[in-house]
């Protein structure tokens, strides 16, 4: 009668287990990769973005705009801080 070691049969199941694991990333990893959109609709999506981003850049650019002009029409009679 042979005898297997209890601690073999602890590493076999660990071995199946990270082969398993390994099988179900590759998986993953393959169905991750195919676009999910048509490209058409991928780059409309970033003519989108891109406009969205522009805009942003302009409004950013108003608003640094607009606080230089309230910070050169602050009251005078504020009290300036310790030199």
């Amino acid at each position: 009668m042979s005898f297997v070691p209890e601690w073999a049969v602890g590493v076999a199941v660990i071995v199946g287990a990270v082969a398993a694991a390994q099988i179900v990333v590759v998986k993953l990893r393959a169905s991750v990769r195919r676009p999910a959109l048509p490209d058409p609709e991928i780059g409309e999506l970033r003519q989108a973005l891109d406009a969205t981003q522009n805009r942003l850049g302009e409004l950013e650019e108003r608003l640094d705009f607009t606080e230089r002009l309230l910070a050169a029409h602050r009251d005078p009679n504020r009290l300036e801080p310790p030199s």
